[in-house]
C-alpha cells in the first residue's frame, strides 16, 4: 500500500497552470479545469489573447520574466495566483494559493418598528 504524503492533497486543492511563452497551456491540474472551461481552453491550446490582456500582471510577467501575483475572478470566487516565470524551461507557472468567495455588498436598510 502506497503511503500518501500530507502535501499531496494540498497540491490539488488550488488551481495550477503552466503557460508557455506562445501563450499555450502546457499543463494544469484538475482543480484548474472549471476555470479553463470558462476560458474555452485546454492543454495544448492557446489561452485567449484578450484574457492575457485582461490581467496586466500576466502580460508583464511574460515580458519581464519577473514573478508577481495576480487576482482572477471566476463566478463568485476571487483566486489569487503566484505568477512565476521559468524562462529556461519555457513557461510561466500560475500557482493558486488563496480562494475566497466574493459576496455582493448589501445595501443597508433602515428598519422601522411598526407602531
Amino acid at each position: 500500500m502506497k503511503a500518501v504524503r500530507s502535501s499531496e492533497p494540498l497540491r490539488e486543492a488550488f488551481p495550477v497552470m503552466r503557460i508557455d511563452y506562445q501563450h499555450r497551456l502546457v499543463k494544469s491540474n484538475t482543480t484548474a479545469l472549471p476555470l479553463l472551461n470558462a476560458w474555452g481552453c485546454r492543454e495544448g491550446g492557446k489561452i485567449p489573447h484578450q484574457l492575457i490582456g485582461q490581467y496586466p500582471e500576466l502580460k508583464a510577467s511574460f515580458k519581464n520574466n519577473a514573478p508577481t501575483q495576480c487576482v482572477m475572478h471566476f463566478q463568485d470566487l476571487r483566486i489569487t495566483f503566484d505568477v512565476v516565470p521559468f524562462p529556461e524551461a519555457g513557461y510561466v507557472g500560475l500557482y493558486g494559493f488563496h480562494v475566497e468567495a466574493t459576496v455582493p455588498e448589501t445595501v443597508p436598510q433602515n428598519l422601522r418598528m411598526a407602531g
